[in-house]
């Protein structure tokens, strides 16, 4: 029970509060400083807005094809693993989790899915973005969604298979039991009218 709670709280975290966290607290600090600058420069701080630029001639221009090739892998998976959900099979694990769990889990999926796809369509036109600061605070922006998306739903399946881990297994071994139990009911029963219909030939 305790680790059901805990599981939820860190769920609850991830899911409503950590990527609109980071998000805001970007738009807060950096968009709020520009607009302090340009409308009232004795509150604005330059140092802040250079080391956004710094950090984007650092981080971000020298690794824009490492950035894209990154979302583009991340695509690449999401649509990997959305074929395979809507491919599940009755007997794999994915089918023994709740309908609530599945939609919770396509949703981030679909979420990564546009974030990274974004990311490369902006990585391609950002050049034509003339405003320094816009097109720099955008792609930071994005980066960010995309790498918290796909660190949301990594930890989210995370802590789904081991708490119903336990579960899962025992589901799977009663449809173990189960099919056994059929196949051995059926053998019975091919046998009784095997034996029937040899008795009707011996009668004849």
């Amino acid at each position: 029970m305790r680790t059901s709670r805990w599981a939820d709280r860190i769920g609850w975290f991830l899911e409503k509060g950590l990527i609109w966290i980071v998000c805001s607290l970007f738009v807060l600090i950096f968009l709020g400083n520009k607009l302090l600058i340009l409308f009232n420069m004795s509150y604005g701080l330059y140092s802040l807005e250079k080391f956004l630029y710094h950090s984007y001639d650092l981080i971000i221009e020298p690794n824009i094809g490492t950035i894209t090739t990154i979302a583009s892998i991340f695509v690449g998976i999401y649509i990997t693993v959305l074929s395979v959900l809507g491919s599940i099979k009755a007997n794999s694990v994915m089918a023994l989790l709740s309908d609530n769990l599945l939609k919770k889990i396509i949703k981030y999926i679909i979420t990564g899915l546009i974030a990274s796809f974004v990311v490369v369509f902006y990585s391609f036109f950002a050049i034509l973005i003339t405003n320094e600061f816009i097109k720099l605070f955008f792609f930071f922006l994005f980066v960010f969604y995309m790498l918290l998306t796909s660190l949301r739903l990594g930890i989210n399946l995370s802590v789904i298979y081991s708490v119903d881990l336990h579960k899962i297994s025992e589901n799977i071994e009663k449809e173990k039991d189960e099919a056994e139990k059929y196949k051995r009911v059926m053998s019975r029963l091919e046998k009784y009218l095997d034996d029937r219909e040899a008795e009707r030939f011996r009668q004849r």
